[in-house]
């Protein structure tokens, strides 16, 4: 009955979510949240991957950007619509996820997040190689003219804040829901088995090394999500998406909003583009930025979803013993 009660309850968050428009007018906040839905997703990937498999993504940038320039190329030389190159886009991300997983997941967690970080700094030089410029379109980046509708939708409307809201909105709760149910299923035992003792789970008569391969893959396929996203809202694909820097922003994310849990990477998304928009008003962006990371992050070790959930845990144990204490009384 529990397990029903919380699905209604996410099913109403989810229809409600798709009215926000109707009570937030400003274009401009509207915009501000979809950035944060968009760098949330990549937030999710990144904490995805580390509390399953303690793996640590710091070239995040490579599947968002990679993503991007997939559904830029379909588009420019492939000449596909909006929903055949958004489809390419994702099958292509996952494909590439795979493979570079079964590479890079039996490195131990600093070379690993080492490897990552060097495959989106590689493809950031790939597609600015000069000969690469018709495709990629070098340092001027590619910008986007798409045919046809993505579930219903044009390029002119996926451009607005209001009508691209519904597409940000459910992309942010299917990428939070598969997350949830990987976790909660037997290949999330299995990984947190691996990432708390891999050598027992081996004697035990587990593989290793499959288990991580897909949750890198899932992992990728999200990042991918936030990826295309960004194609379909901003229609442009620029070398700075496979930056560190942009990588760097969902990395920041997930650990001001902690990785143990999947709401966790989503809040500290919200808080860093809030964070952003603030600070950028004063002139000392990156100044007050290091500073509210560090503090954060020093203050709450588990992130601001774990301190909340610390003291929504002592408020109801509290809650518990006043009732206890009352019935005692009685």
């Amino acid at each position: 009955m529990t397990l029903v009660r919380r699905g209604s309850a996410v099913a109403v968050i989810i229809v409600l979510g798709l009215f926000l428009p109707t009570v937030l007018k400003s274009t401009f906040y509207l915009g501000l949240l979809i950035n944060a839905i968009v760098l949330a997703i990549a937030a999710v990937a990144i904490g995805f991957l580390a509390f399953q498999s303690g793996l640590m993504m710091f070239g995040a940038a490579a599947f968002t950007g990679g993503a991007t320039y997939l559904f830029a190329i379909a588009v420019t030389r492939f000449g596909l619509d909006a929903m055949a190159a958004a489809g390419f886009a994702l099958v292509a991300a996952t494909l590439l996820s795979a493979l570079i997983g079964a590479l890079v997941v039996r490195a131990r967690p600093l070379p690993f997040a080492m490897l990552t970080l060097a495959l989106a700094q590689m493809l950031r030089s790939l597609v600015m190689i000069t000969d690469f410029r018709p495709v990629t379109g070098g340092d001027d980046g590619l910008a986007l003219t798409f045919a046809g509708t993505f579930f219903g939708l044009t390029q002119t409307q996926l451009s607005r804040p209001v009508s691209f809201w519904p597409v940000a909105w459910l992309a942010l709760c299917g990428v939070m829901l598969l997350a949830w149910a990987v976790g909660r299923s037997r290949l999330g035992q299995v990984l947190r088995g691996i990432q708390a003792n891999e050598e027992r789970m081996r004697f035990s008569g587990f593989g290793t090394h499959a288990p991580r391969v897909i949750a890198f893959t899932v992992s990728g396929y999200i990042a991918a999500v936030s990826g295309l996203l960004t194609g379909l809202f901003t229609a442009f694909a620029s070398p700075e998406l496979l930056d560190f820097a942009t990588g760097g922003n969902a990395l920041v994310s997930t650990l001001v909003g902690g990785v143990g849990s999947v709401g966790g990477p989503v809040l500290g998304a919200l808080l860093y583009v809030i964070g952003q928009d603030q600070f950028g008003a004063t002139g000392h962006l990156e100044l007050l930025t290091g500073i509210g990371v560090v503090l954060v992050i020093v203050a709450f070790p588990q992130g601001a979803m774990g301190f909340l959930r610390q003291g929504f845990g002592r408020l109801v144990g509290r809650t518990a013993a006043m009732r206890g204490g009352a019935d005692v009384a009685r």
